[in-house]
């Protein structure tokens, strides 16, 4: 929340090196969460496997990045390639973990908005590979929204943000896809979509909100761009907008405000 950006106390380099390590750490977690989830299997109990040959992994296979890196992205027990999602997954969540200490210093809003961000990069993931996009990960995310905007100095104002945050995320999309359904008589978008937009808007607040849809119908307008100059499909290719959404708030989160702002004194400015 806007409210809780400003830092308690500003990061350190030392800092910066346990925020990243906190990241890769977690980035493991969220690439199990993002192979469990949709199958429907519990992210909490039982161990890792090679989804190819399904030996369980030791302590040697989980260590981030590094057990990639040393195996030379291949399974060490049947030499199946490993996907490279799980290595940048890791990074992913490093390069987020970093960020975000740069953008709220050492405060407690902190916590609730890592983990909200790592929900999305997982988020990211299901819905490319399943087009889901499962409550089990944007309910709990919409929690970890309102946390941090009770975290803020004034909670009454950060309430408030959230609010009309979600507010804002969620009922336009979902008036897209009821008029969507109305006229055209196809679904054009899911409930997940819907829960999804209120998940990062009750962290953007309505106008970082309608931001970050306009970036990620943005990046799918050039999607379908792309799909239509290489003939496979054109725009009735289905595109996973979630897929674009996450992504699409965390860098609104991150850079979003900067660019109101610039746009406003340039419409001053005129």
């Amino acid at each position: 929340p806007a409210q809780a950006r400003r830092p308690a106390l500003p990061a350190s380099p030392p800092l910066a090196l346990l925020s990243a390590l906190y990241g890769l750490v977690m980035g493991r977690a969220v690439t199990a969460l993002a192979w469990r989830v949709p199958r429907g299997r519990s992210w909490a109990r039982g161990r890792s496997a090679c989804p190819v040959c399904e030996t369980p992994l030791g302590p040697l296979d989980l260590v981030p990045l590094l057990s990639f890196l040393l195996a030379r992205g291949r399974c060490r027990h049947c030499g199946a390639p490993i996907d490279a999602r799980y290595p940048l997954t890791e990074l992913m969540c490093a390069a987020w973990a970093v960020l975000l200490l740069l953008e709220v210093g050492v405060a407690w809003v902190y916590l609730p908005l890592s983990l909200w961000g790592f929900l999305l990069i997982a988020l990211l993931w299901i819905d490319l590979e399943f087009r889901l996009l499962p409550d089990a990960l944007t309910l709990p995310g919409t929690l970890l929204g309102l946390a941090a905007a009770l975290l803020a100095p004034d909670w009454a104002a950060g309430a408030r943000h959230a609010l009309l945050g979600i507010v804002a995320g969620s009922g336009l999309l979902w008036l897209l896809g009821w008029a969507w359904l109305t006229f055209r008589k196809v679904e054009g978008m899911g409930g997940g979509d819907v829960k999804l937009a209120a998940m990062f808007g009750a962290v953007l607040g309505w106008q970082l909100t309608l931001l970050a849809l306009f970036v990620a119908a943005l990046a799918g307008s050039l999607w379908g761009a792309v799909l239509m100059l290489r003939r496979r499909g054109g725009m009735r290719s289905e595109l996973p907008f979630g897929t674009l959404l996450a992504p699409a708030a965390l860098v609104v989160f991150l850079w979003g405000r900067g660019w109101l702002d610039a746009y406003v004194r340039m419409l001053v400015g005129r």
